[in-house]
């Protein structure tokens, strides 16, 4: 008997590459770190964590179905990878 599975919505699939976002951006950062919580609809929050002391800096919701909000969390994001990602040491 074979399994039936249902293809990923819309919704999923943006939460996905949002997901996928954060983590390359979360390689970047130093004592601090992108967390994104599921609530298992179309709906996440990002949240800057201090890893330090697990403080909350930023949150961030989102509706992963609204295109709006899709644009608002790519600028979000790249707010954060521009503004606090460790400074690179330049070479000689």
């Amino acid at each position: 008997m074979l399994a039936t599975t249902t293809a990923p919505t819309y919704a999923e699939l943006m939460i996905n590459q949002i997901k996928q976002r954060v983590h390359m951006v979360n390689r970047q950062l130093r004592n601090e770190e992108l967390c994104v919580y599921e609530s298992g609809t179309q709906y996440c929050v990002i949240v800057l964590l201090n890893t330090k002391t697990r403080t909350a800096v930023a949150t961030f919701g989102v509706n992963a179905a609204a295109r709006r909000d899709l644009c608002l969390t790519k600028a979000f994001l790249s707010l954060v990878e521009n503004t606090r990602k460790a400074p690179m040491a330049l070479a000689a």
